[in-house]
């Protein structure tokens, strides 16, 4: 890791190819997520969810209520390693563990003092980094305790808006308009130069009413935009798709997505042990974490559905008179508030974690272990600056002259003239005044705090030997309670806002565990049967809520000889719905969708919640290995491993789009999610989480390394070489979702931001040199060529289905001074040295008019990265 000199051991994890789609920082967001500015491992690309974070092997208190750790809640400066373990581990480690665990290691023995300081920016200016670590350990009472304190602050700015990098080009799915079917020409085109055409910053005409009541959506004032005066000129709509146009005057809304969001906080780790007698210790552990981050959401922005009438007093005489001659009522408006700027809003958590307990060891190598642990997240969510009352925007927006003065006002305040609306400028940009904002904006947010209370025992030993060797056993139980308690505001329990609309909500569950482990030698010493182990574990769980359930592994490994080894496991695993999963009241969201019934795109509001009656799912694992150390090549060491994972009972939450699309399907239970009004379009879709899911992956991991001194190669040559090689295939990740399985596995592109990008390869290969004085690591990391989209057959579906192959090169050189203190490095590195540029890879789908283009999960959005930093003991 230290070769590395990564930003943030986040970083340096996530460059595993196992880790597929995890959650950074540094991924440019639009929504209002409780994720945003965490760091959230995804092993397999099964969801972070899946994924077992653990510190010391003990379980933490969950960072949201969807059980994810932010990792960046973790100590750091101690961590000594991390043990990344793929496949299903839920029988060993325990629930949750269905596609591997990331176990955090840390150096609980050392003395003395250490820090590190690293600073960083990027080659544009921006997404400046710093961090500080300091370490201290030290014995007292003779040896027989030892005390160890660490503290770590980072300050991590945000990224510019994504306009600041030259491989923006504003690329969208469209359909494509020169498309009849027969003619050759593919259904949609993979298009530069998308924006929006249905609204615009000054404010767009996009439909018109008569006194009659006649609506239309052409001809007349339709397509008539307003300039940042507030004056009318025509809008040329090029070629539209849905809410898209291209080829005319639309504006990209997704200019204004940041390409990471700015993190700040700190960390405090504390231990003490104490020998009681020379076999008995105990010892206790305090954790605090402080973490704040802007969530940079999307810019309020009205799809063409701003009503104006007639006697709106900001209207300009010509569009006045226009409306007179053509017997017009009123208009609809689509409008940007690019001039307000994006909703910012905030993502604030501190963590506390208290644990004591007694380990001790007895007999001819017995161990036992006995603890209990609480911790405790507080979580702020939202608070978002520029966020309407949609209500109050639209009494602002309807703007009258009073006839008793011939002052402009709201039209409700004449019927209630102490309602305190402050009449808005909607026309043009810049037409705001504080006044109007201030009635206009409103605070969403919701205060979280999530508990876990933990009490633990295991015991491990040897209680007996067979012909082969030694047995070894593990066994232990465990209880544990999770709890969260959430509370929001009055406005937003009644959907008052455009972000936000939290619901106060509460629940746990208590969880009771017992396991048992097992090592059998069968083989030892006999020809082609050097050693041959079993290796089994079964972990029974009763949750309070969800049922009782068992999972397994079952394994066998087998030296042939000193230089190969052959490895298979089967294993039966687990995971537990989660606390948002089961309780959460919900929140409204508005989302786009394109509606299949009325054939047009528009806005609706999606209420996710939560549903007590979820089962766990059940996934099972087979992998099957082989390990090869050659003696004729000293040094060198190859892998390769086939996973297998398939999950039952996945629980699901669709997107809105996905309901509405299961529904147009036949699907009776999705219909029953959805709500029409008399004019038959949707104003509402409720997200229920369901068992109704089955996922999978297969694939083949490869893992090679060769270390050698040089001086084994010539005697005056010094220091030494290590190269390494990592690299994951997957040939298969689908999801299965009503009977529809969905393959992924080779797509690189996300449809909406849901769904799954699996590149087919990924590899990380490195190579290191290391001497008394001087250390230099290349790296380079790779991610194959795929698709946009599995199901898509460019040339007939799109014109141009492929997303490009792409290499990043990363070089660390470290100066060792070891006459200072206990030794101190001074280490320089670059990330992605040839500042190479993310392939066009945009989401699409109903958030696609969000897109920044390219696939944030997957790829550098940053460019080029500059760090330097010096490393210290004494």
């Amino acid at each position: 890791m230290q070769s590395a000199a990564p930003a943030s051991l986040a970083d340096y994890v996530n460059e595993l190819p196992a880790l597929v789609g995890s959650t950074t920082p540094r991924v440019a967001t639009t929504g209002a997520s409780a994720t945003v500015g965490a760091n959230l491992y995804n092993l397999r690309a099964l969801g972070a969810n899946r994924t077992l974070v653990l510190l010391d092997g003990h379980r933490v208190a969950p960072s949201t209520l969807t059980g994810n750790i932010d990792v960046g809640l973790l100590p750091q400066a101690l961590v000594e390693r991390v043990d990344v373990v793929t496949g299903g581990a839920s029988a060993a480690w325990g629930s949750d563990a269905v596609a591997g665990v990331v176990n955090y290691v840390l150096n609980k023995n050392f003395t003395g003092v250490m820090g590190n300081i690293q600073s960083g920016i990027s080659d544009e200016g921006d997404a400046r980094t710093f961090k500080a670590e300091l370490s201290f350990g030290a014995k007292f009472a003779g040896g027989r305790g030892h005390v160890l304190v660490s503290g770590e602050y980072h300050d991590d700015g945000a990224a510019d808006y994504v306009t600041s990098r030259n491989w923006f080009q504003s690329y969208k799915v469209v359909n494509n308009p020169a498309f009849v079917a027969g003619n050759g020409q593919p259904r949609m085109l993979l298009q530069p130069g998308v924006g929006l055409g249905v609204a615009t910053d000054g404010g767009l005409i996009t439909s018109t009413t008569t006194t009659g009541g006649v609506t239309s959506s052409t001809g007349g004032l339709v397509n008539t935009q307003f300039t940042s005066a507030g004056s009318p000129v025509p809008f040329r709509p090029g070629f539209k798709s849905g809410v898209l146009s291209f080829g005319g005057d639309g504006q990209d809304v997704s200019q204004i997505i940041r390409l990471g969001s700015p993190v700040k906080g700190g960390t405090v780790f504390a231990r003490a042990s104490y020998d009681l007698t020379d076999n008995i210790t105990a010892y206790a552990e305090f954790g605090y974490a402080n973490v704040k981050s802007k969530i940079f959401a999307r810019v309020y922005e009205r799809d063409g559905n701003i009503a104006i009438k007639a006697d709106n007093a900001y209207l300009d005489p010509a569009t006045k008179a226009a409306m007179t001659a053509g017997n017009l009522a009123s208009f609809t408006l689509g409008k940007i508030f690019l001039d307000w700027g994006p909703s910012v809003g905030r993502n604030d958590r501190e963590q506390f974690r208290y644990v004591g307990g007694v380990e001790g060891k007895f007999g001819n190598g017995w161990s036992w272990d006995i603890y209990g642990q609480h911790g405790e997240t507080k979580f702020l969510n939202g608070d978002y600056s520029n966020n309407p009352i949609t209500a109050n925007f639209n009494n602002a927006v309807d703007a009258v002259v009073n006839p008793a003065n011939n002052q402009i006002v709201c039209r409700s305040t004449l019927t209630n003239p102490t309602n305190g609306c402050v009449p808005y400028n909607v026309f043009g940009t810049n037409k705001s005044t504080p006044a109007s904002l201030a009635y206009i904006y409103g605070q969403s947010y919701q205060n979280i705090t999530i508990k876990q209370d933990v009490v633990s025992g295991s015991l491990r030993g040897e209680p007996f030997s067979t012909w082969a060797g030694p047995v070894s056993i593990a066994l232990g139980g465990e209880w544990r309670r999770e709890s969260y308690a959430a509370a929001t505001t009055a406005l937003d329990q009644t959907n008052a806002f455009f972000l936000g609309n939290f619901r106060p909500s509460k629940g746990h569950y208590d969880v009771k565990e017992g396991f048992f482990e097992t090592v059998v030698p069968l083989l030892k010493d006999k020809p082609f049967f050097r050693e041959v182990d079993f290796n089994g574990a079964v972990r029974y769980t009763s949750y309070s809520l969800s049922g009782d359930v068992t999972s397994w592994k079952v394994g066998l490994t087998w030296d042939v000889d000193s230089q190969l080894r052959l490895r298979g496991t089967r294993s039966r695993d687990i995971r537990a719905p989660n606390l948002a999963e089961l309780f959460q009241a919900g929140n409204n969201l508005n989302q786009t969708i394109n509606d299949p019934v009325l054939n047009r795109s528009y806005s609706v509001q999606q209420f996710a919640s939560g549903n007590p009656n979820l089962a766990p799912e059940k996934a099972d694992t087979t992998s099957a290995g082989i390990v090869y150390r050659p003696k004729w090549l000293p040094g060198f060491g190859i892998s390769v491993d086939y996973f297998d994972i398939k999950i039952d009972k996945a629980i699901y939450s669709n997107t809105a789009q996905a309901v509405i699309n299961l529904c147009q399907g036949g699907d009776a239970l999705q219909c029953s999610f959805i709500t029409r009004n008399p004019a038959n379009q949707i104003t509402l879709v409720k997200l229920l989480p369901l068992n109704i899911g089955g996922e999978a992956t297969r694939g083949v991991d490869i893992e090679a390394s060769y270390r050698r001194n040089l001086s084994d190669i010539a005697s005056n040559w010094g220091g030494s070489l290590d190269l390494r090689l990592v690299g994951t295939y997957v040939a298969h990740r689908t999801v299965t979702i009503g009977g529809v399985t969905t393959e992924y596995a080779g797509q690189n592109a996300n449809f909406d931001q849901n769904s799954q990008a699996v590149p087919s390869w990924r590899w990380l290969a490195s190579a290191g040199y290391d001497s008394d004085h001087f250390t230099a690591t290349l790296t380079e990391r790779f991610i194959s060529a795929g698709k946009l989209n599995n199901a898509w057959v460019e040339g007939v579906d799109i014109n141009n289905n492929h997303v490009s192959a792409v290499f990043y090169t990363d070089l660390t050189l470290g100066f060792k001074m070891p006459n200072f203190g206990k030794g101190a490095q001074v280490y320089f590195a670059v990330q992605n040295l040839f500042d190479r540029s993310p392939p066009v890879a945009p989401i699409y789908g109903a958030t696609g008019f969000l897109s920044t283009g390219t696939n944030g999960y997957l790829y550098d959005v940053i460019g080029r990265q500059f760090r330097a930093g010096v490393r210290f003991k004494f």
